[in-house]
Order: structure tokens, then C-alpha cells, then sequence
């Protein structure tokens, strides 16, 4: 059991050694894109709450990003409670894990502000260029973007994907209310600059197919400069 642990920890490290170099895993690239992934009255009451309530998000431009966000932590204590009601419970999960195939598939623990988060950007230039995530889980990391308000002038949404290196766009008439799933450790991604006048508003999830978190005090330090930058708290 001990061997075991430690070679996972040390797998994980050189899984963010290596993306961090450029280097992916080609398994590990493909993506999945869930329309109506909530059910329509769900979904125009998140609307219509995100619409309603963004004075609350926090304001935290950076060398990393620019945008607005909130935190899992933050969200769950606001008026915006009730979307973390809809969202994070066993049957959305049960409904990703379907479309998937992917039956092991959790939500990383609650004490992760990732795991139910908010972005929102609206301001020119908003956006954050390409990168790919650190991951401090033992199993694979599953990012998941839910977009709410596609609002945009372009006929693009703003969200992309580099799987395999190879740009990938996604219609933005068919963009709200759908759930794009990615191994963000290993599909490099960006959210393109907004232009005048746009607004984009997404539900950010955080998934791990074995979500016990690293004892690599080095990697959660890391991770919790990363929630700052985000999120304005270091919780990891």
C-alpha cells in the first residue's frame, strides 16, 4: 500500500513536470461536449441568478488573467447558493458519468474551491491565453467549463482547445447550457480576449477520476497561488 502511494505521488509529479515542458500525453487529449446538460428551468434560473448578481464577483486581473471570478468557497455563502444546490449533487454527476462513459469519475473533495467556481469576463481584453492546469490529484483531472452566458459578438465562443496541438473552436449559438469536459492538465485551452461590449459568464467544475490529493507539499503550495491569482483566497 505504501509502494503504491508513493508511486502514484511520483507519477504525479512528473505528470506536471512534463506538461509543464510541453510534453502530453496522446491519450490524454481527447474532450467531450454535453449540450443541455441542465434542464431548461435549471438553467434560466442560473441565468437568470448570474445576470442578477454580478457585483459579486471579484476583480482580479493579473499576468496569468483578466476577468472576474468567485470561488467555490465564496459561492456557497452568497446569494448564488443555489447553484452549487443544482449543480453539485449526485445526479448532475451521475448524468456526466453517463455521457461520458467515464463511470468513476467524481467531484474532487468540497475543500477545493475549484470544484464549483465562477468566471466571469467583460471588460475588452478579458480572457487568459493558452496554458494547461496543474493538477494535485492522483487520478486524471477533468476539467469542466458549463457556460451560462455566451454573449459575444463573435461566431466562435470564446473557449478553446489544443488537443494534440491542433486548434479546436466550438459554435457559439450552441454553447450555453453546455458542459465541454477536458483533461485541462493535458489539452492546452485559453478563454479568448473579449471585445467591447461582450460578457461571457461560465460555471467552472473540477472532476478526478481517483480524487485523493497530493501530500507534495510543493504542489499544493503551488495550487494555492493559483486559487489566489483566480479566486482571491489560497485555499487548495
Amino acid at each position: 500500500m505504501i509502494f503504491s502511494n508513493i508511486s502514484k505521488e511520483y507519477a504525479l509529479i512528473l505528470r506536471n513536470i512534463q506538461s509543464r515542458r510541453g510534453h502530453f500525453r496522446a491519450d490524454k487529449q481527447h474532450y467531450f461536449v454535453l449540450h443541455d446538460i441542465l434542464p431548461e428551468k435549471d438553467f434560466q434560473h442560473i441565468r437568470e441568478l448570474l445576470l442578477k448578481n454580478k457585483t459579486l464577483f471579484l476583480r482580479n486581473d493579473s499576468s496569468v488573467r483578466q476577468g472576474s471570478s468567485m470561488g467555490g468557497h465564496e459561492l456557497r455563502k452568497s446569494p448564488l447558493s443555489k447553484i452549487a444546490d443544482i449543480i453539485d449533487n449526485p445526479k448532475f454527476l451521475q448524468k456526466v458519468q453517463s455521457k461520458t462513459g467515464i463511470a468513476n469519475l467524481q467531484f474532487v473533495p468540497e475543500v477545493d474551491t475549484n470544484r464549483l467556481s465562477l468566471l466571469y469576463y467583460k471588460d475588452e481584453g478579458d480572457g487568459i491565453d493558452w496554458h494547461v492546469d496543474g493538477t494535485i490529484y492522483l487520478g486524471d483531472r477533468w476539467a469542466g467549463i458549463l457556460t451560462i452566458v455566451e454573449d459575444i459578438k463573435e461566431s466562435e465562443a470564446k473557449l478553446e482547445l489544443k488537443p494534440n496541438g491542433k486548434p479546436t473552436t466550438f459554435p457559439v449559438d450552441k454553447m450555453e447550457n453546455s458542459l465541454v469536459l477536458f483533461q485541462g492538465d493535458q489539452v492546452q485551452h485559453r478563454a479568448r480576449p473579449m471585445l467591447m461590449d461582450e460578457q461571457r459568464i461560465v460555471v467552472s467544475l473540477l472532476f478526478s477520476t481517483n480524487p485523493t490529493r497530493t501530500r507534495n507539499p510543493i504542489l499544493r503550495l503551488y495550487q494555492a497561488w493559483v486559487n489566489y491569482i483566480f479566486y482571491g483566497n489560497p485555499r487548495a
